[in-house]
């Protein structure tokens, strides 16, 4: 029978990051530049390793393929698990970007990847780029936004984006990592700029900022994020035949640690919750 899975975190030593993801989370065996801390991911450059329970060492990939019906529940139409969950810690600008969605996808290559962001903490001149006015790849034909903490941010596949420096983020992403850069502030890496032109939304000016309802922070058609505060002991309202992932954001539980994140089966039985007071993210699959 299937349980509450944590995993080992994937960390990513990308270029521009910093050391808030192991500071702020207090994180043991996280040393150096951490850029991005993959929580949930079944990709083969960053596979989720299960560390705790009779599965520890199976890999996510595993799991999914051996117990798929009782992992995925109603979505086991999908051919691996469909979203990667990350921590993303700006230290310098990340390079201004877009990602196909599935139509474009389809048409011209790569993975579809819309994702989503859950402003954790930013600085205050802290900046996020998202959009474009017109149709020139250009930074100053982008919408610039000043995140607050709790802001919730939607980029759909499509969307030219870019994070600024500063920003500490909870990404929610389909499952995919085709990026077609298109600045990189002088760093010198490549560009994509034939790539992006073909999947990029021009006279995309529509604000990025969702207004959350209720617990509910966004919904889209790959996945729904809600934020749940409990403030005791109780029984997790857990959905019917749905796998979930809960990422702790503060308060001590029984369940997942602060900081990190927690894959609860479809096929899991019920679980409590003990706690005097915590908040927990919810991801499960849009539909």
């Amino acid at each position: 029978m299937l349980y509450p899975l944590l995993f080992t975190p994937v960390y990513k030593d990308y270029v521009w990051g910093g050391n808030r993801i192991c500071h702020h989370f207090r994180r043991k065996h996280c040393f150096g530049k951490v850029a991005e801390s993959w929580e949930v991911s079944d990709r083969d450059d960053g596979m989720s390793i299960i560390e705790n329970g009779p599965l520890k060492g199976k890999t996510l990939h595993e799991l999914f393929m051996e117990e798929k019906t009782s992992l995925m529940g109603k979505d086991v139409h999908h051919e691996r698990f469909p979203l990667l969950l990350k921590l993303i810690d700006a230290q310098e600008n990340l390079s201004v970007q877009v990602h196909p969605d599935d139509a474009s996808a389809k048409k011209f290559g790569g993975e579809g990847k819309s994702e989503a962001w859950v402003i954790l903490d930013a600085a205050p001149e802290s900046k996020i780029y998202a959009g474009l006015k017109g149709n020139s790849l250009k930074l100053e034909h982008m919408p610039t936004f000043s995140p607050q903490k709790g802001d919730v941010f939607n980029i759909p596949g499509g969307r030219l984006h870019a994070i600024g420096a500063g920003c500490l983020i909870l990404e929610i992403q389909q499952n995919s990592n085709t990026t077609y850069r298109v600045y990189d502030w002088g760093r010198r890496r490549p560009l994509h700029l034939k790539k992006a032109k073909q999947v990029v939304l021009c006279d995309d000016t529509e604000d990025p900022r969702v207004t959350p309802k209720g617990s509910e922070l966004i919904r889209t058609p790959h996945f729904v994020v809600e934020k749940w505060t409990l403030k005791e002991s109780q029984e997790w309202p857990k959905l019917k035949d749905q796998w979930e992932i809960l990422f702790c954001l503060e308060g001590e539980n029984s369940l997942v640690p602060v900081g990190r994140s927690c894959l609860i089966p479809a096929a899991c039985p019920p679980i409590s919750i003990e706690t005097s007071g915590t908040t927990l993210f919810r991801v499960y699959g849009g539909h």
